[in-house]
């Protein structure tokens, strides 16, 4: 659920923000947790499908619907594409009006485009363009709209908007990288259900068939995979909804605050996973907090921006108390130093970009360095997925090759 708060910072100065929480109350604390005094909150209504006779969505409506959420997300992919666009186009001196006009015709997803018209017609109602971007935060994160904020007030939009173009290019580049180094173990592990239900639910049905005339005495693992070949042949049905009722509360369970909480667990624990997971968390932390702080963030402002990026509520957790830190007057590296998701190696150049006064490039270099190491990491990691999956695949099919080699060798045997 998206909120609308109102919010006097420790000046006095008044804050208005969007704000993502599962509830009123975590939204409240939420804003606490920023050090503001809440004023307001309001629930932006959200708009749903309309409802058919009966007080029941339709179903041509629900379809719509889920269309157009796949639509926007794709969308947002195209966001490093608008960017460099626009950055081109006031690099070479076009008014911001001008430029968002010229690139909207472009724009071949519909969602997508029609945002980026709402974002258009808002400048021209006297909007600013970081303003407008608010009114858009599914597809433009905090981040996004800070730097152009931070660009608007010091005149260097085109540096700004740039800067960000590289950024959501290289996060692209990457997320791709780790997706199709995936696509192939995930084809084999369907590839080998697939085999494993044809021999179950065809071959060794037509097996079982001949032993049964024979009527002779079958070995305990060829009576396991008849039996579990009859219940998949006649019953198919019930493992089917049991894997479609364990997802479906697996994801109503992720999305409650401890459910969710859990799952970053998990992920930051899991064997082979955690350590691709944490340098993928590594890499989003110093290129983010880099951007920032290049472009003149408020450390702290940055700070609260990055936690959200990283994707984990354990480590925005960890990120809020460096925050405190911060506020309480300790350095960067020394707030993070007890964070636990950052290695020592990590923490030293961080040190050493704070005594230089160069803390943003730095992290600048860290985010590269990661970028290589995870590269690296997803190329290990798949070929060490693969052979497992191949030796599971081979072990599962030997075990029903050998519930149907077993009785017809002790056949022979009898004949003889």
């Amino acid at each position: 659920m998206i909120f609308q708060y109102q919010a006097l910072d420790r000046t006095g100065k008044t804050v208005s923000d969007y704000i993502d929480a599962p509830s009123e109350a975590s939204a409240r604390q939420k804003v606490r947790g920023q050090g503001l005094y809440l004023v307001k909150l309001v629930k932006q209504e959200v708009a749903t499908a309309p409802e058919a006779p009966g007080g029941k969505t339709s179903f041509r409506a629900l379809a719509e619907k889920i269309a157009a959420t796949l639509s926007l997300r794709f969308g947002t992919k195209q966001l490093g594409l608008f960017s460099r666009q626009l950055a081109t186009l006031l690099k070479a001196g076009l008014p911001l009006p001008v430029a968002i006009t010229d690139i909207v015709d472009q724009i071949d997803n519909k969602q997508f485009r029609n945002i980026i018209a709402d974002i258009k017609e808002k400048i021209e109602q006297g909007s600013s363009f970081s303003n407008a971007l608010a009114q858009h935060k599914a597809i433009f994160p905090d981040m996004y709209i800070s730097m152009v904020r931070v660009g608007e007030s010091l005149g260097s939009l085109d540096h700004v908007i740039a800067r960000l173009a590289d950024l959501e290019e290289k996060q692209n580049i990457l997320t791709s990288k780790i997706r199709s180094a995936m696509y192939y173990p995930a084809f084999m592990l369907l590839f080998a259900m697939a085999v494993t239900a044809f021999l179950m639910t065809s071959v060794i049905p037509t097996i079982a068939g001949m032993f049964e005339e024979q009527d002779q005495a079958l070995p305990l693992v060829t009576k396991l995979i008849i039996g579990l070949s009859t219940f998949m042949a006649h019953y198919w049905y019930i493992p089917l909804a049991l894997v479609m009722a364990l997802i479906y509360a697996f994801h109503r369970y992720k999305q409650t605050p401890a459910g969710r909480r859990k799952v970053d667990e998990i992920k930051l624990t899991i064997p082979l996973i955690s350590n691709l997971y944490r340098r993928l968390i590594v890499f989003r932390f110093t290129q983010n907090l880099g951007v920032l702080l290049s472009n003149k963030v408020d450390l702290i402002k940055s700070f609260e921006i990055v936690k959200k990026i990283v994707g984990n509520v354990i480590i925005e957790e960890k990120i809020e108390e460096a925050a405190k830190k911060i506020r309480e007057g300790a350095s960067v590296s020394n707030s993070l130093s007890k964070s636990e998701f950052l290695p020592k190696l990590v923490l030293g150049m961080i040190s050493a970009g704070e005594a230089s006064d160069n803390l943003d490039t730095m992290l600048a270099n860290i985010g590269n360095v990661y970028e290589t190491e995870l590269d690296l990491t997803v190329t290990s990691l798949t070929s060490l997925i693969e052979p497992i999956i191949i030796i599971v695949m081979g072990l599962v099919i030997a075990l029903i090759v050998m519930s149907v080699i077993l009785p017809i060798t002790q056949m022979n045997l009898l004949l003889q």
